[in-house]
């Protein structure tokens, strides 16, 4: 399996391609980091407790939302850990530990989510891996940062969201706090721990130092917002308005029901140049010199008016023909409002190559998701699904330690390794 978002003028090979990447992690922050390294050409070599693997295996429900596949697999699992290789270690057993040093003494990037402590408390923290291999770059994440009382309380996704404000930043005014179940706190703190480690990865190829890397659902989610916090506080207020779409200020840029059921996003940010235009494409003209919505001022004072107005017009027939008549007009921008599903098929998708048609070895023909950015050079691949259980194993301590097969199975034996 290979494909990619980039043309292949380095023989497919992504701008990570070379370095080596040594994977403690579990759930979903630490794995996603890893996939990101993974897809930019990174060998990355995830390490599995025989006894105890990434619990994400077993994910089959997420707040209710069913993730599961039809053997048991956890679709987030298999999402999260392509490009990687799976091996079994048990890091509890001093043997296990003294493997994963060998591991790392040529490795780039240690990569592991599990609370802050327990690794030093092991023995292979940064401090002692950094012995090992000085340039090693050593990344961590922690639920609310490493300092504070509050350093080695364990967290998921749910707790990012919360204690950052994400949850009271998001739905309506008169909403409850909203817990957005794709896991935001997660994919936000694995992209940033990712770019974490390739600004440190540079780092150490421009001074020559190996450090650690440090990131966590609190302030991944933090940044996530900074724009509305910091405008919070240049406002003096520390609040940021959610979202009425029945108040827009600009009822022109505002999504609309269809009669079909089907929605569409009006994105005309000029209010004054394209109000015209968009009357007559709805066949209302009568509003165009209507006092109450002549200027963006008076849309916006009679915002909740106007848009109750547009929610019936739009009502009225599907939105295909809608997006029809705009078309004709030439002058109103309105897109659909896309489902999940419907993503392989739209234009854009398409026409970029978002999507590969991959095949699956357990569940058949699908589109896999490419990497967000193209590169023109090394561009990002896909080279492997999700590995099973210790499924590269032998191949790992054969390849990478030189280890033979009798060696290998005495380590099974003694289950130092699965």
């Amino acid at each position: 399996m290979s494909s990619s978002n980039g043309d292949q003028g380095n023989n497919g090979q992504g701008p990570l391609a070379g370095i080596k990447v040594i994977e403690c992690t579990t759930w979903a922050f630490g794995p996603i980091a890893g996939h990101m390294l993974g897809d930019l050409g990174a060998d990355v070599i995830k390490i599995e407790n025989p006894n105890l693997p990434d619990a994400a295996r077993g994910l089959t429900l997420v707040a209710g939302v069913d993730v599961g596949l039809p053997d048991g697999a956890s679709s987030v699992f298999e999402m999260f850990n392509r490009n990687k290789r799976s091996i079994q270690i048990d890091l509890k057993q001093e043997r296990g530990r003294d493997l994963l040093k060998e591991l790392v003494r040529d490795a780039d990037v240690f990569l592991e989510n599990f609370r802050p402590g327990v690794f030093d408390r092991l023995g292979i923290g940064y401090d002692d891996l950094a012995k090992v291999n000085p340039r090693i770059i050593y990344a961590s994440t922690s639920g609310y940062g490493f300092k504070g009382a509050e350093g080695q309380r364990p967290a998921l996704d749910p707790v990012g969201q919360a204690r950052s404000g994400l949850m009271w930043s998001t739905g309506g005014p008169g909403d409850p706090p909203n817990w957005n179940t794709l896991g935001f706190a997660d994919l936000m703190g694995g992209n940033m721990l990712a770019y974490g480690i390739v600004s440190a990865l540079a780092a150490r190829e421009l001074h020559g130092v190996g450090q650690k890397v440090e990131c966590s659902h609190l302030m991944a989610s933090m940044w996530l917002e900074h724009a509305a916090i910091a405008s919070a506080w240049y406002q003096g207020d520390g609040e940021w308005e959610r979202f009425e779409r029945s108040e827009a200020s600009n009822p022109l840029a505002n999504h609309y029901a269809c009669s079909d059921g089907e929605w569409l996003l009006l994105a005309l940010s000029d209010s004054n140049a394209d109000w015209s235009s968009l009357c007559e494409a709805l066949e209302l003209e009568a509003l165009i010199e209507e006092p109450r919505f002549a200027t963006a001022d008076r849309r916006r004072e009679n915002a909740a008016a106007l848009v109750a107005l547009l929610d019936a017009r739009f009502g009225e027939r599907p939105a295909a023909e809608w997006q029809r008549r705009f078309a004709e007009s030439g002058a109103v921008t309105a897109h659909p409002l896309r489902r999940i599903a419907d993503l392989p098929d739209d234009p854009a998708v398409r026409a970029n190559g978002y999507f590969t048609d991959g095949v699956h070895p357990r569940y058949g023909p699908m589109p896999e998701l490419l990497h967000p950015v193209a590169f023109g050079k090394t561009p990002a691949t896909v080279r492997r699904y999700a590995p099973q259980l210790g499924e590269h194993t032998w191949e790992v301590l054969h390849e990478e330690l030189g280890y033979d097969s009798e060696r290998i199975a005495g380590l099974t034996a003694e289950g130092v390794v699965g």
